[in-house]
């Protein structure tokens, strides 16, 4: 009965990553598809491809992925109670239930840059009430118990999650990267697609 509660907590915990990975994900999209198109030039793009810039702030990645998380519950009758907000680093808020009651719980990472154009999370904590959890365990836990998509890669020896954002697209499909995180002030995160010309 406990094991079922403890893979229930972490089940969860591993929902609301891939969620935020998404929404980020949505958000580019919609810039993309609704706003003020900023072409780029960039001499690592080729001359079948057209690059498009994105950039945001940290309210509006706050906005987003409040909006996304939202209408996830909405879509699948979800009764989680969680939220993610980028501040000094990225957190993840949230209460889950324990034997009937309500207890808090805080993740809490570091994003960094890849040269690649790829992101990586360095996970500093899982708190849950006044216990805190080693990082390594959750995602050595997450990566044995659940499928990953592939371009999510779990490491869990240096408590590193690396989001490999320029292998979603797939051949002749909108291809991403990642050009600047800065976590300082309002942030400053600077998003490429590249788009296949016709």
């Amino acid at each position: 009965m406990h094991k079922t509660r403890k893979n229930s907590i972490f089940k969860y915990l591993f929902f609301i990553l891939i969620i935020l990975i998404i929404s980020g994900f949505g958000y580019l999209w919609f810039q993309i598809h609704g706003s003020t198109v900023n072409p780029s030039q960039n001499n690592n793009t080729s001359k079948d491809q057209t690059p498009i810039s994105v950039q945001l702030n940290k309210n509006q990645i706050n906005s987003l992925s409040s909006y996304y998380l939202k209408n996830f519950d909405e879509h699948h009758n979800s009764s989680m109670d969680y939220k993610f907000i980028l501040d000094k680093k990225a957190y993840v808020y949230g209460n889950i239930k324990i034997l009937g009651s309500k207890v808090n719980y805080v993740l809490s990472m570091n994003p960094k840059l890849l040269d690649d154009g790829n992101i990586e999370l360095d996970t500093n904590n899982l708190e849950i009430g006044h216990l805190d959890i080693p990082a390594k365990f959750v995602i050595a836990y997450v990566g044995k118990k659940y499928h990953i998509p592939n371009w999510i890669e779990l490491n869990s020896k240096e408590n590193k999650i690396i989001l490999h954002i320029n292998e979603l697209g797939g051949k002749n499909k909108v291809s991403y990267q990642a050009n600047k995180i800065d976590m300082s002030g309002d942030g400053d995160f600077r998003f490429k697609a590249l788009v296949p010309n016709s």
